[in-house]
């Protein structure tokens, strides 16, 4: 893995298009770093977010990326969590749990998902900051019966500003294995990483895997994911601009 600038210089150079990862990498708390900022407003038309987070819209995105310059199309921002609803929505006509935000849920109803907070074929697990006690109860029953489970990653935190610590869906996953064995359950995990996400976000920008640099802040999704499909990736945090103002220097900018 690239970790100099003088190998950062030689990968970007071939590179025709970028992935990039959202919370830790481009952003704090939803809010662009400065050299983030810079680098998506040079590169906007060949860059991709391809993100785990499971709490946003995409309008939602559209919003914070405008207030920095940053023109995006949707089909360029691939969350984990709009994938698992949208994963979660091709099952038809089944009754479907959400544990997520309320514009999560929102979205799900905008599908013509049928929601069910009690009896599910489906539990869509999310990064749901009101996670309790009863919708943990809830959930390891529906998975007891036989409930299928769409996980939108296995992160278990993502940084938050001043080094805080934020909870992901993983920790709730945990929560949730060590009331059910996992095992028996039917799990299909869409996030990083898994390939879904960096393919879709290769369509969009009508690249192969081979042509583009996948940048995020944890080797265990965002470059594990990316190495298997081929993906050349870079080590990067929100927190340290080096590598977008190196690859700026190389690439334009």
């Amino acid at each position: 893995m690239p970790n100099s600038p003088t190998e950062i210089a030689r990968v970007a150079q071939t590179a025709r298009g970028f992935l990039v990862d959202w919370d830790g990498c481009c952003a704090i708390d939803n809010q662009l770093t400065p050299w983030a900022a810079a680098f998506l407003r040079t590169h906007q038309a060949r860059t991709a977010i391809v993100s785990n987070n499971s709490s946003n819209t995409i309008d939602d995105f559209l919003v914070v990326l405008r207030k920095s310059g940053v023109q995006m199309y949707r089909n360029q921002i691939v969350l984990a969590g709009v994938e698992a609803i949208d994963r979660a929505s091709l099952a038809g006509q089944v009754e479907v749990m959400v544990l997520g935000d309320p514009r999560m849920r929102a979205v799900a109803r905008n599908l013509g998902i049928r929601l069910n907070r009690d009896e599910a074929d489906i539990v869509v697990l999310l990064r749901d900051t009101r996670f309790s006690y009863s919708r943990l109860e809830r959930a390891a029953n529906a998975l007891r019966k036989g409930a299928r489970l769409i996980l939108s990653n296995p992160d278990l935190t993502h940084p938050g500003s001043e080094g805080w610590i934020k909870p992901e869906t993983g920790a709730l996953l945990a929560a949730l294995g060590s009331c059910v064995d996992l095992d028996k359950v039917d799990v299909d995990v869409v996030g990083k990483p898994s390939p879904a996400l960096y393919l879709k976000a290769c369509d969009a920008l009508e690249l192969g895997p081979e042509d583009v640099i996948m940048l995020g802040d944890n080797p265990a999704t965002d470059l594990a994911g990316a190495q298997a499909l081929g993906i050349r990736s870079l080590l990067t945090r929100a927190d340290a601009p080096e590598v977008f103002e190196t690859l700026r220097q190389v690439v334009g900018g």
